[in-house]
């Protein structure tokens, strides 16, 4: 006998009951379980930072005409760069310039701090809702296949998740021969997302939807993580992708110096600083200080975003603030890379074995820097030296024999900081090919060699290059020492 007679249209999720009896009542539902902050029209989103107008113009133009092509060759767009490179700026603006245009079907962006937004989880929910209000007739599909097992939404494969909340209603709205649905789905920071096997099964679901006929384009951006470019490189999914690179080049340091210069002019024209700035010679600063800051940001946006945030502090004049970021002055407690510093901790605390990436950083930037050793090391370190400087193209082969590390272990010491480095991974996936390496940001070797910033990831130069002499006259006491160039040297 039944405990409940005649009921139907309703399920028993934790001790909870769920009346679903129509459209209404499962998108209602289906709200209840999407992402908070996840969407660009979110509280979260909508107050971060966009691209400056006049910057990032032709990757704005590229990729808005990406959207607007109606028979696009690839359904899938990826913007990759290092961190801080400003995919996220670029992923704002081209959902708010989309959205206005109509050819926005959802966003989601990922980010590591927030439980709902780190994980994948409320992913295909979070879209399904936004495609609901997209389309009327969309809404009705998505209703009733939430309507028909409301386990969908929490208890479901990420694969049958997207298979009938995105997927199944807009091909059936495709077939129906109603209004064309056409723009594109914007899904920010997958590399944001903790689980890196999850990251590569969303990235080969989307890639089989669109070779399936899925009407909507996918703008995908992340950090080049090796597992992600490995995954892009395979040929279900480079076969329908078209590739965005967000590399420092002439036109990012550009779009810097405008960035650094229309935030130096705001704090001109702000009443609040009139007065502390009244006395400072004009132009203010000197189109040198504004170069030397361009150098240093080495074509990243979040080095001038941080500079101009320390810069423009309401409570603390400007020229001072400014001189600290320079050098000039002494900043005391106070730091004016803190939110840079935040972003490569958080990095580098993501690595599975610190202790041993940080001591192959060490040898790396030693042989990088050629540091000089003291005075009572001066009469080994000219003939070491050279040789571990003799061919810098072979930083990982060297690295690996000072440490007596086993060819390849270098690099995966190094395997999760593509955001942060270039390990110069070649189009043919060979150990040749790995060998030289490169940081995207000069204030990493900074922010590494200075024990107040790194903390528990610093790196003492003169005591690594002093491990490379001992290394070097291990080597040379060893009887099958014949030469250095034996061994890699």
């Amino acid at each position: 006998m039944s405990y409940f007679p005649n009921a139907s249209n309703f399920v028993i999720n934790r001790s909870t009951f769920v009346n679903i009896n129509n459209g209404r009542d499962a998108l209602q539902y289906l709200s209840q379980h999407v992402a908070q902050g996840a969407t660009h029209d979110s509280r979260n989103q909508y107050n971060a930072p966009k691209c400056h107008p006049d910057t990032r113009k032709q990757f704005l133009w590229d990729i808005y005409e990406w959207i607007r092509e109606p028979d696009k060759e690839t359904g899938i767009l990826y913007l990759h760069g290092p961190a801080g490179a400003g995919k996220s700026c670029i992923a704002r603006s081209i959902c708010q310039k989309a959205e206005q245009a109509g050819l926005l079907g959802a966003s989601f962006f990922f980010w590591r701090g927030s439980q709902d937004r780190n994980n994948a989880n409320k992913l295909f929910p979070t879209i399904a809702h936004q495609l609901s209000m997209m389309n009327d007739k969309l809404a009705v599909y998505i209703g009733k296949e939430v309507q028909m097992n409301s386990r969908l939404l929490y208890d479901a494969p990420l694969e049958h998740q997207f298979r009938k909340l995105v997927f199944k209603p807009c091909i059936r709205l495709a077939k129906s021969g109603g209004r064309l649905l056409k723009g594109t789905i914007v899904i920010d920071g997958l590399d944001e997302c903790i689980d890196k096997a999850t990251q590569i099964f969303i990235l080969h679901l989307l890639a089989k939807a669109v070779r399936h006929g899925f009407p909507l384009g996918f703008f995908i951006t992340s950090r080049p993580e090796l597992h992600l470019q490995e995954a892009f490189n395979t040929k279900e999914v480079t076969s329908v992708t078209q590739f965005i690179s967000l590399a420092s080049n002439s036109q990012s340091l550009s779009d810097i110096r405008t960035v650094l210069q229309s935030g130096f002019a705001r704090i001109l024209n702000d009443r609040r600083f009139k007065i502390a700035l009244s006395s400072i010679r004009r132009p203010w600063p000197s189109s040198m200080i504004i170069e030397k800051l361009v150098r240093r940001s080495s074509g990243q946006f979040i080095y001038a975003a941080t500079a101009m945030k320390f810069i423009s502090s309401p409570n603390h004049n400007p020229n001072a603030r400014l001189e600290i970021v320079l050098g000039i002055r002494d900043g005391g407690n106070t730091s004016p890379l803190a939110d840079l510093d935040l972003l490569y901790h958080e990095i580098l605390s993501r690595v599975e074995e610190p202790e041993r990436t940080t001591k192959v950083l060490g040898y790396v930037l030693a042989i990088m820097m050629k540091v000089p050793l003291s005075n009572s090391q001066n009469k080994l370190s000219d003939p070491i030296t050279a040789a571990v400087h003799h061919n810098q193209n072979r930083q990982f082969l060297v690295v690996e024999q000072l440490l007596s590390l086993p060819q390849g272990e270098a690099f995966f010491a190094l395997n999760d900081l593509h955001s942060l480095i270039d390990l110069n991974v070649g189009s043919e996936p060979s150990y040749s090919n790995l060998l030289k390496i490169q940081f995207h940001h000069k204030s990493f070797h900074d922010f590494l060699t200075s024990r107040e910033r790194s903390q528990g990831f610093h790196i003492d130069l003169q005591a690594a290059n002093a491990d490379i002499v001992q290394s070097c006259l291990k080597f040379m006491s060893c009887p099958r020492y014949e030469t250095a160039e034996q061994y890699g040297m």
